[in-house]
């Protein structure tokens, strides 16, 4: 009971700074409507196996990776353990960045070969709505159709020929914008999901 009434103290307390401007109202409100959901091991792999085969993700290259509501970290560190490459996650929820910190810590110590690729991890805690997101070229996220009409903005900062992939949910309404290049069906568990590869226009 004390976790959870601390966790909700925490949480209020965040929200708080953001809710002191009146132009965060809504996006923040449309961040807490997006449920924290995990990506599969298997279809993490199957997507990133994707980004490498058609989309020019190169290991240990100078590539920019970012996870866009980031949850406890779980794609950045696949990607910055598989990958090599500069892996950047923005989470607004105090908690999930807390988890995804004591995950690298638990990496770095038990596997200290892995120490250098681990160490190319950013984690960003705040709005991913105010984001300038030029740098990078992969942007990956895991949106609720409810939240992306917040999203044009954010996406006109991103570079002609950066590669969006939306999982489970495709983007509507960007055209000329967007123009999506893949759908990767994912199946296990008896459940089947769905990969959007969009290329920025």
């Amino acid at each position: 009971m004390y976790k959870i009434l601390e966790y909700e103290l925490i949480k209020v307390l965040s929200y708080m700074k953001l809710l002191m401007n009146k132009k965060n109202l809504i996006k923040l409100y449309s961040q807490l409507d997006l449920p924290f959901q995990e990506t599969k091991q298997l279809y993490l792999k199957e997507i990133f196996k994707t980004l490498e085969s058609k989309f020019d993700l190169q290991k240990n290259s100078t590539q920019f990776f970012i996870d866009l509501g980031s949850g406890s970290g779980q794609v950045i560190i696949y990607c910055a353990l598989n990958y090599g490459i500069r892996s950047i996650g923005v989470e607004i929820d105090p908690i999930l960045i807390k988890e995804a910190k004591y995950s690298i810590r638990l990496l770095k110590k038990s596997n200290y070969a892995k120490k250098k690729v681990l160490g190319k991890i950013t984690l960003i805690s705040g709005d991913f709505f105010e984001l300038n997101l030029k740098d990078y070229d992969f942007i990956y996220i895991f949106s609720l159709p409810t939240m992306q009409k917040y999203l044009r903005h954010v996406f006109q900062t991103i570079k002609s020929g950066a590669i969006i992939i939306s999982h489970r949910h495709p983007f509507r309404n960007f055209k000329g914008c967007l123009d999506l290049k893949f759908k990767l069906e994912h199946e296990g568990d008896n459940q089947e999901a769905t990969t959007y590869f969009y290329n920025k226009l």
